[in-house]
């Protein structure tokens, strides 16, 4: 059995080295699978964060599609066509996409096309019932041409059962972020910026601002940023930043002496300072599960969110935008009043090892 990984964001490769991992352990014990990792972005852009792969056991793609076009529709069409190329040269049994963004959506939609290749969905079912969310647009394109649903959470193997999928083909596995973090947590190195601000454990926030609708609205961004340095007791707020972010900031003239904004780190940097932070505070997915796993408390200024374990089970809270829910977020925080959360069901680390064992049953 041969299997294409995609890998169409660089935080797809934590998610897809524990399930390399296991094909690896199985063809130590002599199974008859391989598989070749296929990223869809630039040689160049991986090569920034080689240094971090090296550290960690994160594999290196076996081919690169060079696609960062800014247009959707062509990005998308883009990688269509190349991967669509190498799927011509040697079809694999399977091709696993993991998430949902906007590069795997369209290998999917590619590898859908050639009828003898079975598509696989990690983190499959998940629903913000958003529609004018590109990521639910891309959840559902993804499931509609799935074969194998491998959902990490119980609540979206039943979006999966309400669709109309049956559970012949749903195969509830487990989280293989968790599978990383657990392997992988305790050596990832402390960032520099650890020691060049003296951080201290639970003494500081993580906060994560992505979205286009808090960044393209100063008065927005403003008003959030203002409170949440109001109501954070003078302790540390680290803010990492990318160009647009870091112009509209700019443009806002806030400066605090506990605000501190830093370049934008790696995905390992990240998730070292999300599991020492006193709470995370994010305004898109990310981060979620990661802070579930890793026991810090999250604040998600969402209305809602695909992943409803990380708050019915985990450490995470929806907060929204608005002031009062993001003050009384802190002072239950503070209080030491934050809920008492739990790991949810399967993200035991062994995710990775069920995903291959069910692939070899399947094929």
């Amino acid at each position: 059995m041969l299997i294409d990984f995609i890998a169409g964001t660089k935080l797809d490769f934590y998610k897809i080295a524990p399930v390399i991992e296991a094909v690896q352990q199985e063809q130590k014990s002599g199974k008859n699978i391989g598989y070749r990792l296929i990223y869809t972005g630039r040689q160049d852009d991986f090569t920034e964060i080689k240094n971090e792969f090296s550290i960690l056991e994160i594999p290196t793609p076996t081919t690169f599609l060079e696609t960062t076009i800014p247009n959707t529709a062509e990005y998308t069409a883009t990688v269509m066509v190349r991967y669509d190329k190498v799927l011509n040269l040697g079809k694999p049994d399977v091709v696993m996409v993991f998430g949902h963004s906007t590069a795997s959506m369209a290998c999917v939609i590619a590898a859908s096309k050639h009828k003898e290749i079975k598509l696989a969905h990690i983190e499959a079912g998940m629903r913000s019932y958003n529609r004018y969310s590109g990521d639910e647009i891309n959840r559902v394109l993804i499931d509609s041409v799935t074969d194998y649903y491998f959902p990490i959470a119980q609540t979206s193997s039943e979006n999966l059962r309400k669709e109309g999928v049956s559970d012949d083909f749903i195969f509830f596995v487990g989280n293989p972020i968790a599978d990383f973090l657990y392997k992988e947590i305790n050596a990832i190195p402390q960032p520099a910026i650890w020691k060049l601000l003296q951080l201290q454990e639970r003494k500081y926030f993580l906060l994560n601002i992505e979205h286009s609708s808090i960044i393209d609205s100063l008065s927005r961004f403003k008003a959030l940023l203002l409170n949440i340095i109001r109501v954070s007791k003078n302790l540390p707020i680290i803010l990492p930043v990318n160009e647009r972010s870091r112009k509209a900031i700019s443009a806002l003239g806030i400066k605090a002496h506990n605000l501190h904004i830093i370049e934008k780190i790696s995905v390992s940097e990240t998730y070292y300072l999300a599991r020492f932070a006193k709470a995370v505070i994010t305004d898109t997915e990310n981060l979620q599960d990661e802070t579930t796993v890793l026991q810090t408390p999250c604040f998600t200024l969402l209305k809602s969110v695909a992943r409803p374990e990380t708050f019915t089970t985990g450490y995470n809270e929806i907060v929204g935008l608005q002031p009062e829910a993001i003050t009384g977020a802190f002072h239950k925080l503070f209080a030491g009043e934050w809920k008492k959360g739990k790991i949810p069901y399967l993200w035991d680390g062994k995710a990775a090892y069920r995903i291959i064992s069910t692939l070899r049953q399947l094929n």
